[in-house]
């Protein structure tokens, strides 16, 4: 065994609590390698890791049919084919249309117009926090708050009822399983299931902004399938439809949620930075500084590939090799961030990778740093006495930073 796959059988079997000493070790001595636990090249630096995410043409997503051949069985299921067919996955020029199709709904002015409504989402969930625990109850954060804030912002954006974040957060992990290798059969036909429910929902909703339009996405959304006035390139399929919708649930919902919580568990290892989150400008560096100092998902979830052979100084890439980048490491690289493993929220323009780069740049983006940002603002406004119940547990988990348990309660 090599060097770089000790390192990581190390990673993936002990080094989530602190994963970064030894993504460092891997950009000092194998900064580009196979893995073959992973059966792909592995990038940690950040100019390399940034090329490969710039770069489409030369790295692009693996096509269906290629997905499909990983995963045979998982390929005959619904909730595989509306996933590996999302914009998500898509190259140009198929990314490209649909791109700047969503765009026109998912504008700056409309993420902009929820500001008021995710400020007070985040502060009704911190208000029932308080309220529960007002006894000294312990509670578990990312049930309690992680997960239906994120949750009801995209049910506001999408204009579902709010009350619906229960039935989302029970909904969207089970689609996502389908795509995970070691889902069996009764796994992926509950995928199906899940799919299934979310698109009745969904579709019911459809149709009530067809006869009426609002001022949602859902209603903008629908505009781009149903305008019969202009080019098929300019519409959406319904099939396409379908699919921006379970990839706006999906592709943000667990990061989101993982990003809050790691956010608030920041905050609490480091409450000398509270003051700084008492406007929204100090709340949203501190959010930009976290998500490059511990980012939520620090490994690609899916990988690209080489289409002819590339160089990383003195490591060559084969043609048709699988590629995929280690975030986590790169926004920690000293050729990037100087003192990259200082947390200081008043860094100036941290550099990272965290919501991707070049066409793939996440959408979502600013919405997502709102919802931390409210977040923050709400705990440190309103729950001054909020502490670790006990060491919070993070999965053993690659792909996301997540916490197996995070429970928290309020002193003083």
């Amino acid at each position: 065994m090599n060097t770089a796959d000790h390192v990581l059988d190390r990673l993936l079997a002990q080094g989530q609590d602190d994963p970064y000493p030894l993504y460092a070790e891997l950009r000092g001595t194998a900064p580009v390698h196979f893995s073959p636990q992973l059966g792909s090249y592995v990038l940690t630096r950040f100019e390399d890791c940034a090329y490969v995410m710039k770069n489409p043409a030369l790295f692009p997503a693996p096509d269906p049919a290629s997905f499909a051949s990983f995963m045979p069985e998982h390929s005959t299921y619904d909730a595989f084919r509306v996933l590996v067919n999302s914009i998500v996955n898509a190259n140009p020029p198929q990314h490209t249309r649909l791109r700047r199709l969503v765009s026109r709904a998912f504008t700056a002015r409309r993420v902009e117009s929820l500001k008021a409504g995710v400020l007070t989402i985040a502060g009704d969930h911190v208000d029932k926090v308080a309220a529960r625990s007002a006894d000294g109850a312990v509670l578990d954060f990312h049930d309690e708050l992680s997960v239906p804030v994120p949750l009801q912002v995209m049910a506001r954006l999408l204009g579902l009822p709010l009350e619906n974040d229960r039935l989302l957060a029970g909904l969207i992990p089970r689609i996502i399983n389908v795509v995970d290798p070691s889902s069996d059969t009764a796994a992926l036909k509950d995928a199906d299931d899940a799919l299934h429910t979310l698109l009745d929902l969904l579709w019911e909703l459809v149709e009530q902004r067809r006869a009426q339009p609002a001022d949602d996405l859902v209603s903008a959304l629908v505009a781009l399938e149903s305008d019969r006035g202009v080019a098929a390139a300019d519409r959406l399929t319904e099939d396409e439809l379908k699919a921006v919708f379970v990839a706006l649930l999906t592709a943000g919902f667990e990061t989101s949620a993982t990003a809050i919580d790691i956010a608030v568990h920041t905050l609490l290892t480091r409450p000398e930075h509270r003051p700084g989150l008492r406007s929204y400008a100090g709340a949203l560096r501190f959010v930009d500084e976290v998500l490059r100092w511990d980012a939520p998902a620090p490994m690609s979830a899916g990988f690209r590939y080489a289409a002819e052979e590339a160089v990383f100084g003195e490591h060559v890439v084969p043609a048709g090799s699988p590629v995929r980048v280690l975030l986590g490491a790169a926004n920690r690289d000293a050729a990037a961030n100087v003192d990259p493993d200082r947390f200081d929220p008043a860094r100036k323009a941290p550099r990272t990778l965290v919501f991707g780069g070049g066409v793939h740049h996440c959408l979502g983006m600013n919405l997502a740093r709102m919802e931390i940002a409210a977040v923050l603002m709400a705990i440190a406004d309103r729950l001054p006495g909020l502490r670790f119940a006990e060491e919070p547990v993070r999965r053993r988990s690659l792909p996301l930073r997540d916490f197996a348990s995070f429970k928290v309660r309020l002193e003083g």
